[in-house]
């Protein structure tokens, strides 16, 4: 049992070394991915094929790296004195998505209409824990905080969701001044977790810690941790499986995506468009760890960061312990439904200069029941149809530094593209809550010119 739980942490952690909003690319339409943010706002060329690309994104909205990290002489330890003094009581945590896109096309028929459809893999993380914890780990039992501060279990939450993601899109321009748009997405879930209620306490005394717990952990598709924690092959490098992919493994969802944009006068566009609104069903292959009115004590030795002088973990000695405490067991499962992170966007440009274009983005991001707000400012061009540049500012929850920016490139039918947000981060990865990158390329024909549009606001 441990080593699913250990699993399940691995799965999460190994993608925040890796990575905000991906709002980067919501209206470059000169690169054919921007429908995935409204596909009611019809991309620039006449026919596309993507090669594989890779899109991560991670958010962190209660510590950075310098939060935690304690320079001493020429080496450094972890301190998280900072993180739970600041936060005592409550949770800390973070939010990861992922998105390996393995098949996408997409084709304009008569001028009006497009067609689109695709196969994708996703991840969508989200976990909360109690920060007292890390205090626990640091200061050790003896601490004289616990002496009247018992800490909460309420707030443990770990929710991870990764699935392959089958989608149909269909695009039409109704007329000069309004298109609509929509995509259906059949959903084959690979691995779903789901905290379904966590209650307890942990009190402790200058030699001892009693905990008592109530929780229920529900899970589907654990066999495949025994093969794979993701795509690119087994923790024993066997490789690609391909029957990990084929829309049989029992657990399916449905989710949708729709957009429109409006252009009220020439050179304006107002555009609106939700994502992701749908859930998965995890019916198959089902697991629960339940804890139900657990009460134990421990008695040990006082535990600090930094472990024994070989090195060892700083949480040697009380893990095991406070894992037996907790009393996990290991029962049959029962279906659960997990929401797909939806995010709804609403945005407007205007052209300054012909193919030049300034706007703003407001995004309302729903990351595992909590809801996230982001602005962006942006401003963009292109030239000739064969480079596209783009600059953006955002604002999101509280963060005021965040300069992005998107390239992409055309030669001949190949085009590459880059989109990112934080640039900074490059220069002060110490002090990084959020990042998102995309990178990838495509086969791109058609590209649309002026003179077939009566309005080069069509562009956008």
């Amino acid at each position: 049992m441990k080593t699913y739980i250990l699993g399940i942490l691995l799965m999460a952690a190994s993608f925040t070394a890796n990575a905000q909003f991906n709002l980067g690319m919501h209206q470059f339409t000169g690169v054919p991915q921007s429908t995935y943010t409204n596909p009611g706002l019809l991309p620039q060329s006449r026919f596309f094929i993507a090669l594989p690309s890779v899109y991560v994104n991670y958010y962190n909205p209660t510590f950075v790296l310098d939060d935690i990290i304690k320079e001493v002489g020429d080496s450094s330890m972890l301190d998280f004195s900072k993180l739970y003094n600041e936060r005592a009581g409550g949770t800390f945590g973070f939010n990861i998505e992922q998105q390996a896109e393995l098949f996408h096309f997409g084709v304009r028929i008569k001028k009006k209409n497009f067609i689109s459809m695709g196969v994708y893999q996703g991840l969508q993380t989200g976990i909360r824990l109690p920060v007292d914890l890390l205090r626990l780990a640091q200061e050790g039992t003896t601490s004289p905080y616990f002496q009247n501060n018992p800490i909460s279990l309420d707030g443990i939450d770990i929710n991870i969701q990764s699935y392959v993601a089958y989608h149909l899109g269909f695009g039409r321009e109704i007329n000069e001044k309004l298109s609509v748009g929509g995509r259906v997405k059949f959903i084959n879930g690979l691995i779903g977790t789901s905290t379904e209620y966590s209650r307890g306490k942990i009190y402790w005394d200058q030699d001892s810690v009693r905990i008592t717990s109530d929780l229920r952990y529900n899970t589907a598709g654990f066999a495949r941790l025994d093969q794979s924690l993701g795509i690119f092959g087994d923790a024993a490098g066997t490789g690609f499986n391909v029957n990990e992919w084929a829309p049989s493994s029992g657990n399916t969802g449905l989710a949708f995506d729709f957009g429109f944009t409006y252009k009220p006068v020439k050179k304006v566009m107002i555009s609106f468009s939700g994502t992701d609104l749908g859930s998965i069903n995890w019916s198959n292959s089902l697991r629960s760890y339940v804890s139900e009115e657990q009460d134990f004590t421990y008695r040990g030795g006082e535990v600090t960061v930094g472990g024994d002088d070989e090195g060892g973990s700083p949480f040697e000695g009380i893990t095991d312990s406070l894992l037996s405490g907790f009393n996990i067991q290991e029962v049959d499962g029962k279906a659960f439904t997990t929401r797909m992170n939806s995010r709804y966007i609403l945005s407007a440009s205007y052209e300054v200069l012909p193919n030049t274009f300034i706007g703003g983005i407001y995004s309302r991001n729903l990351y595992f029941n909590e809801n996230f707000n982001a602005f962006t400012a942006f401003a963009q061009f292109k030239i000739w149809n064969i480079l596209f540049l783009r600059g953006n500012y955002t604002i999101a929850q509280g963060t005021f530094d965040n300069l992005g920016g998107a390239l992409a490139v055309k030669l001949g039918p190949l085009q590459v593209y880059t989109v990112a947000d934080n640039l900074l981060a490059l220069n002060n990865q110490g002090n990084v809550s959020s990042f998102n990158v995309r990178v990838g390329a495509n086969l791109v024909f058609g590209m649309r010119k002026p003179k077939e549009k009566k309005d080069a606001s069509s562009d956008l």
